[in-house]
């Protein structure tokens, strides 16, 4: 039985510098390419056989596969926070609706990479690589059995393990679909929970379940009048000059071109580039100090240096000081705490309305 087919599930937990999440790929298609959607796991979601009522309840966002990057693709698409953040994917193709991936989806090594990782070595971009590094090499280590939970048993399959400078990796060695058991790059990680079958999601229903989704597909934001440039600004008269334009919303383009402030009638009232700084301590302990210049960390914004944090003890209050000194080092006019979590958003170039 082929691994992929219409129906089947991939529930899968993947951690991304400062969160953890659990996803629920199901594949829609596996002709001239593969069709699959991708939404957050249930909580709850202790198995994988979920009936049509869940599926219809979630289909997830669709994307596609073309058949080259499954034959011979070598970098990993970027999944992070249930959207994706690709550096190809900036200016993504839609096609009904489908977003089309010019990598490999995260939960795939390619045939030819399987192949010649049996023979020893092989080449692979990481996930979180900077934008335009080259792939690195990836040598097998040992061949050995895993345990897969599949439609609810265990069932054991025949695995690659391989190893880099910058990543390691579990395989399933299938010639057709080389599924990703575990596959890690430092604290980052994927890792296979279960595969199970569901009902194959009908990407074309019109139901009018859809019909209170309009609601939702604003037109972009258009500025209110002509803006003008700020120059560096203290927390304390960023907040004030949030309210005297009268700021009651955000518009952020997660991929990092822009950040925008709204009015309420969804008028650009401020605007602004911006790095992320990311500043992560699970377990109370600082573990990475960085600044990045698009959200999708595709790049850092200068190398590390030896007096830069990595694994040091330290909490919030740490943590505030040293994105500060990182937002410093990247010339920002302003730096102020993201709700999201222990990140915090630098903002070049600020422009408000006069």
């Amino acid at each position: 039985m082929s691994l992929l087919s219409p129906g089947v599930t991939l529930r899968y937990e993947m951690a991304d510098f400062d969160v953890c999440d659990r996803y629920r790929f199901v594949v829609v298609d596996v002709d001239d390419g593969l069709t699959f959607t991708q939404a957050f796991a249930p909580e709850d979601d202790e198995d994988d056989d979920a009936d049509e009522a869940d599926a219809d309840e979630d289909i997830g966002e669709p994307a596609r596969v073309g058949p080259d990057a499954l034959a011979e693709g070598r970098t990993i698409a970027v999944l992070s926070q249930g959207g994706w953040l690709s550096a190809e994917l900036e200016h993504a193709e839609l096609d009904d609706d489908v977003v089309q991936l010019s990598d490999l989806p995260p939960f795939l090594l390619s045939q030819q990479a399987l192949r010649e990782l049996r023979e020893g070595t092989t080449l692979l971009r990481p996930e979180w690589s900077g934008e335009g590094s080259e792939p690195a090499a990836l040598t097998l280590k040992e061949r050995r059995t895993v345990e897969i939970e599949r439609d609810g048993d265990t069932v054991a399959l025949p695995a690659l393990v391989a190893s880099g400078d910058e990543v390691e990796l579990v395989v399933l060695d299938d010639d057709t679909w080389p599924l990703i058991v575990e596959r890690s790059e430092g604290d980052n990680y994927w890792k296979l929970e279960a595969i199970g079958r569901t009902a194959v999601p009908d990407l074309d229903s019109d139901g009018d379940d859809d019909d209170d989704d309009d609601d939702d597909d604003l037109p972009p934001p258009e500025p209110a009048g002509e803006l003008h440039h700020t120059g560096p600004l203290a927390i304390d008269d960023f907040i004030g000059l949030t309210r005297k334009l009268g700021v009651a919303g955000m518009d952020m383009d997660y991929e990092g071109t822009r950040f925008l402030l709204l009015n309420d009638q969804r008028q650009i009232v401020l605007a602004a580039d911006y790095k992320l700084v990311l500043v992560a301590m699970p377990g109370g302990v600082l573990r990475r100090a960085h600044a990045f210049p698009r959200y999708g960390a595709e790049q850092v914004l200068a190398p590390l240096g030896a007096d830069d944090p990595v694994d040091q003890p330290g909490g919030l209050a740490e943590g505030a000081a040293i994105a500060e000194a990182l937002a410093a080092r990247a010339g920002a006019d302003l730096l102020y705490p993201d709700p999201l979590g222990p990140l915090f958003i630098s903002l070049h170039d600020v422009r408000a309305l006069a």
